[in-house]
């Protein structure tokens, strides 16, 4: 739909004007600019004016929250001018919104209506997958993951200018719920159709099989070439495929010159992700790069309520604090334990209690209780060692000092779900070769059992390091 300020009345409309839609959109064409438009608000359809009232529809909350915290005051501005300061704005889910009443085409008598019933369309559509119908206001961000939050907002208002969007994170944290969200949302709310997210190994599959067909690799590429956004999981897969890793350079290059956009996932940052070639590493830390953590007690509360909503279980808030104070990693742990309670429930009859669901759970909390963190392993190596924290993230080279950050970088490898970049920042702000190089040179004492010396004591090393496991268990 074209839209022209030229259209745009020296006075407020009438109430009722059919053209009020169409002259808040371009008012506010005007005032947003067409690119901002475009991108926020594509055409004129979204808006519509009903008893007085102007309604601003987008695909989903997430959606309606960035235009109305965006677009506010220029949103009341343009309704002013259009219909007058007595009108109010409402922002509106598309799937809560009345079907529009629209006019009927006539049909000839060579050919029958479409059978519709008012009565018999639900007001909201049943979906026989609801999580492939999520965008990304299902996702919980939280402020542990506010730069991840803040780069899929900047991609999404301007796709394709930080391209590729590379997201990394452990086991469990929601890469793949994530970009899903992500591709789900640049058809609904971008409406860009041309989206494809798929993982790493069912590219490298298509790949392949392309190349066993006559035709079938330049129709693989134009499938993979003509984008809007290409969502990629777990690209980790890629190592050591040397066909597949030039087919997907060549790929993101061609996004990449036509201001598409890429999304890639990993479970380790580009720098760590070994057998991939220089060029293909290059590309991927050119564009946006954030990691992506477990969520807090807060996101894994209300993770927990979302997943016991959906699936219509009855669990009491006390069990479900219990379950997300203990299970700290790996969000799909969630998802499991809320089954298991929900089973237990149907097979006894009752509900399930504090000491009932701690007894179901055992193992998993048992699983959870044999990983620790970063601060918990400095505290253990540096008891251990007897050397203060300052000494162990220090410059220092001295040789009790440098064996037990060795031992700390080690440990961290072991026992936590952090990159190697992360372990090297957090222990003195050392780069992420120096983590690779203690975490060889430990593994190279453990199979020679060499002996370590510390100040107070001397010790083979597999015992020194069977010891402060003992002490990270008992703390």
């Amino acid at each position: 739909m074209t839209l022209s300020v030229n259209q745009m009345p020296d006075s407020p409309v009438r109430p009722g004007n059919c053209n009020a839609s169409r002259l808040i959109a371009a008012q506010l064409l005007n005032e947003v600019g067409k690119t901002r438009f475009e991108t926020w608000f594509g055409d004129a359809s979204c808006f519509s004016v009903v008893n007085g009232c102007v309604r601003i529809t987008a695909p989903h909350n997430f959606a309606l929250q960035r235009l109305q915290n965006k677009f506010k005051t220029e949103v009341r501005q343009a309704v002013d001018r259009v219909c007058g300061p007595q009108y109010t704005i409402a922002y509106v889910e598309e799937m809560t919104c009345p079907e529009p009443s629209v006019s009927l085409p006539s049909f000839s008598s060579a050919s029958s209506p479409p059978k519709t019933s008012a009565s018999s369309t639900p007001s909201r559509p049943v979906l026989q997958n609801q999580r492939r119908s999520k965008g990304i206001d299902s996702f919980w961000f939280g402020e542990e993951n506010r730069l991840a939050s803040t780069s899929v907002e900047q991609m999404f208002a301007q796709l394709g200018q930080f391209s590729p969007l590379f997201i990394y994170g452990p086991t469990g944290s929601g890469k793949t719920h994530l970009l899903e969200s992500i591709s789900n949302d640049v058809r609904k709310r971008l409406r860009r159709q041309r989206c494809i997210f798929l993982s790493a190994e069912q590219f490298t599959n298509y790949f392949v099989q392309a190349l066993r067909g006559g035709s079938g690799l330049p129709v693989f590429r134009r499938k993979y070439r003509d984008l809007d956004l290409l969502a990629i999981d777990d690209i980790q897969f890629l190592a050591g495929k040397k066909a597949t890793i030039a087919e997907f350079q060549f790929t993101i290059d061609n996004l990449n010159r036509m201001g598409k956009q890429v999304v890639l996932s990993s479970d380790r940052p580009p720098v760590e992700l070994s057998n991939l070639s220089p060029d293909l590493t290059a590309r991927l830390t050119s564009g946006l790069i954030c990691p992506l953590r477990y969520p807090g007690f807060e996101g894994r509360m209300k993770i927990t309520k979302q997943i016991c909503s959906e699936r219509n279980f009855s669990i009491p808030e006390d069990v479900l604090e219990l379950v997300c104070e203990r299970l700290k990693n790996d969000v799909r742990r969630l998802s499991g334990a809320a089954n298991r309670l929900h089973a237990a429930r149907v097979a006894t009859g009752r509900q399930v209690t504090i000491e009932v669901a701690s007894r179901i759970l055992g193992d998993l909390f048992a699983v959870t209780g044999a990983t620790t963190s970063l601060l918990s392993i400095e505290k253990a190596v540096c008891e251990f060692c007897q050397i203060k924290p300052n000494e162990l993230k220090s410059t220092s080279r001295k040789k009790r000092i440098c064996t037990a950050r060795m031992l700390a970088m080690y440990l961290s490898r072991q026992y936590t779900s952090s990159a190697f970049s992360e372990i090297g920042d957090y222990y003195g702000g050392r780069s992420h070769s120096t983590v690779i190089a203690a975490q060889k040179k430990v593994n190279n004492w453990l199979v020679s059992n060499q002996e370590i010396s510390l100040p107070h004591a001397a010790y083979e090393a597999k015992e020194l390091v069977k010891r402060i496991e003992l002490n990270l268990r008992i703390g």
